[in-house]
């Protein structure tokens, strides 16, 4: 990194950059003392490096890159999902760019093939050359490599992105006597770049966001209640609360904020909230899957975040305690972001990308929940798992008011009683499901043979209303045949009891969680056993293996043996 005295009185616009054809970056007439010292290693960044230059498809959520990902800092840099809080956001397609802090080029990659013009800034010159091989066959995409503090910006973009940045302003923005006032002198520098139309586009972790209540070390300096704390001692980089973040907004000068709330984070988003319901009775706690993930290493559990995010949301402060802010920030009404009028959006993350969906609660009038794909496909896709031909069907449906089944399954999962509690539930869901599908047939070792409707009929899909009536929700996986019954509770129960979800709650009760699904089984087909449960388990792993991108990496890995990475 330069030092104080080099180079600090020195700034230059970025017509004055100078394009390196061996490299085809921008570079500044003083580029050694300009650039900046942050990696995740040499070797980490040369097999990115090397990752995307082998690749053919290097396109954003591309399936090749995720086969590449061997650990944490490579999934972070080519892992699927990493753009999904900009399409959250409905942009115009007609628009210029300006990214602060490109990293290896996971969001510039969107980016760029989304939008007009997309100049991304990144200090790292390694960093910088894997951002533009990432976008090799870009042409609307420029690649600057400086500290943004040495660049006059022309104020013509109509967006700027701090995406993973605003906290590490004190790595660049080293002339301020404290971590706000580096902030803050960032925030105003990215000012400088917006049209007067612009908006700013800022996704940060939030400083007292729940997971770091639960038990998750904080994500950049791996220490247990960090944040909490205050970052005591640290003068590196910070993160904020809401209040907090929209001060440090209101004093750069920007009057028009919107805030939207990430889970489990804001890099790898798969459920984020608009401020329309955040505050009002939508169940908005249904959308949030949990244990939240600690990527660097091992974390604890201190209580249930599932039944923990019902409270919150009861009392209206759901939004306080997010684990990360996407934040929109103009100096009056823009009109470049589309006005939300969507209350939660939900994305399928890992899937091959013919099968990606993106699941909105929308409203008119009244909520509804509209179901896309991602990549606008509009066929049903038809898929043969070991025999058994399963179609997927994305249309619209209603919105009905009540919890999962699975919060349910949280509460039992904390009582002493709870395997009791736990085959109550069952009755109740084996009874609603023979009710609903069973055709009156049975297959030749006498279990009951259900419509296909039944396939998706687990208790993350049901809906329980204040009379306790059940609402099937989310039909996405229809089996074209009929299917036996002991499949579809073999699929609700590894799912939402027996999952990797759950065993961070159960592990000290269940030993065997196979041993386990075959009794809680048992209790409605005293034949089912460890054969039929294999054969169960080999078609839920082929029905898998067709639909999700694998990287040859599991949960346990991630939370465990990862090595700790800083963003970008």
């Amino acid at each position: 990194m330069e030092t104080e005295k080099e180079g600090l009185d020195s700034y230059w616009s970025l017509s004055e950059f100078k394009y390196d054809k061996e490299n085809g970056i921008f570079v500044s007439p003083e580029q050694r003392v300009h650039t900046i010292n942050y990696s995740d290693g040499p070797k980490t960044e040369d097999y990115i490096l090397n990752a995307i230059k082998n690749a053919k498809e290097i396109n954003n959520d591309s399936e090749e890159l995720m086969h590449a990902v061997k650990d944490w800092p490579s999934y972070y840099h080519l892992g699927i999902g990493r753009s999904n809080i900009l399409k959250c956001l409905e942009l115009s397609d007609n628009i210029k760019i300006l990214e602060f802090g490109s990293g290896c080029g996971a969001t510039t990659r969107y980016l760029g093939e989304n939008f007009e013009l997309v100049d991304a800034i990144e200090g790292s010159p390694l960093r910088a050359q894997i951002t533009r091989e990432r976008c090799r066959d870009l042409e609307n995409v420029r690649v600057i490599c400086s500290n943004v503090k040495h660049i006059k910006f022309a104020p013509i973009y109509d967006i700027v992105t701090l995406i993973g940045v605003l906290e590490y302003a004190p790595l660049y923005i080293t002339d301020q006597i404290n971590v706000k006032e580096s902030c803050l002198s960032l925030l105003k520098l990215a000012k400088t770049a917006l049209s007067e139309n612009g908006a700013l586009i800022i996704a940060i972790e939030n400083k007292i966001g729940l997971k770091y209540w639960s038990g998750c070390p904080e994500d950049h300096t791996r220490k247990m209640f960090d944040s909490l704390h205050g970052y005591t001692g640290n003068r590196i980089l910070a993160t904020f609360s809401k209040k907090e973040l929209e001060a440090l907004l209101k004093a750069t000068g920007f009057s028009n904020i919107s805030f939207y709330y990430c889970f489990p984070d804001y890099k790898f988003a798969s459920t984020i909230f608009s401020d329309i319901g955040i505050e009002k009775g939508y169940y908005l706690h249904n959308w949030i899957d949990v244990p939240f993930i600690s990527y660097n290493l091992q974390r604890d559990h201190i209580f249930h975040e599932g039944l923990v995010n019902k409270t919150l949301y009861e009392a209206e402060l759901l939004g306080e305690f997010a684990n990360s802010f996407l934040v929109v920030a103009s100096q009056g009404k823009s009109d470049i972001i589309k006005k939300s009028d969507w209350i939660a959006k939900k994305f399928s993350l890992k899937r091959r990308k013919k099968f990606s969906c993106i699941t909105t609660a929308r409203i008119n009038q009244k909520p509804y929940i509209e179901k896309k794909r991602i990549f606008g496909d509009k066929e049903n896709h038809i898929i043969v798992s070991n025999k058994i031909k399963i179609k997927q069907i994305v249309n619209d449906s209603p919105w009905y008011e009540g919890d999962l089944l699975t919060i349910d399954i949280f509460k039992a999962i904390c009582e002493n009683n709870f395997k009791r509690k736990l085959l109550e539930i069952l009755e109740i869901y084996h009874k609603e499901l023979i009710n609903r599908y069973y055709t009156g047939m049975d297959d030749e070792e006498g279990y009951p043979l259900l419509k296909g409707e039944s396939f998706d009929f687990h208790f993350g899909n049901l809906i329980k209303n204040r009379t306790g009536k059940l609402y099937h929700i989310d039909t996405e996986w229809v089996a074209e045949k009929y299917i036996p019954a002991d499949f579809v509770i073999y699929r609700a129960i590894i799912y939402d009891i027996t999952s990797e979800r759950q065993r961070p709650w159960m592990r000290k009760r269940i030993r065997n969680t196979k041993k386990f699904t075959i009794e809680l089984i048992k209790s409605f087909f005293p034949n089912y056993g460890k054969k039929r449960n294999n054969k169960n388990k080999l078609l839920e792993d082929s029905f898998q293996d067709l639909v999700m991108v694998r990287t040859g990496l599991h949960h346990k890995t991630l939370t465990k043996k990862f090595k700790f990475l800083r963003k970008k």
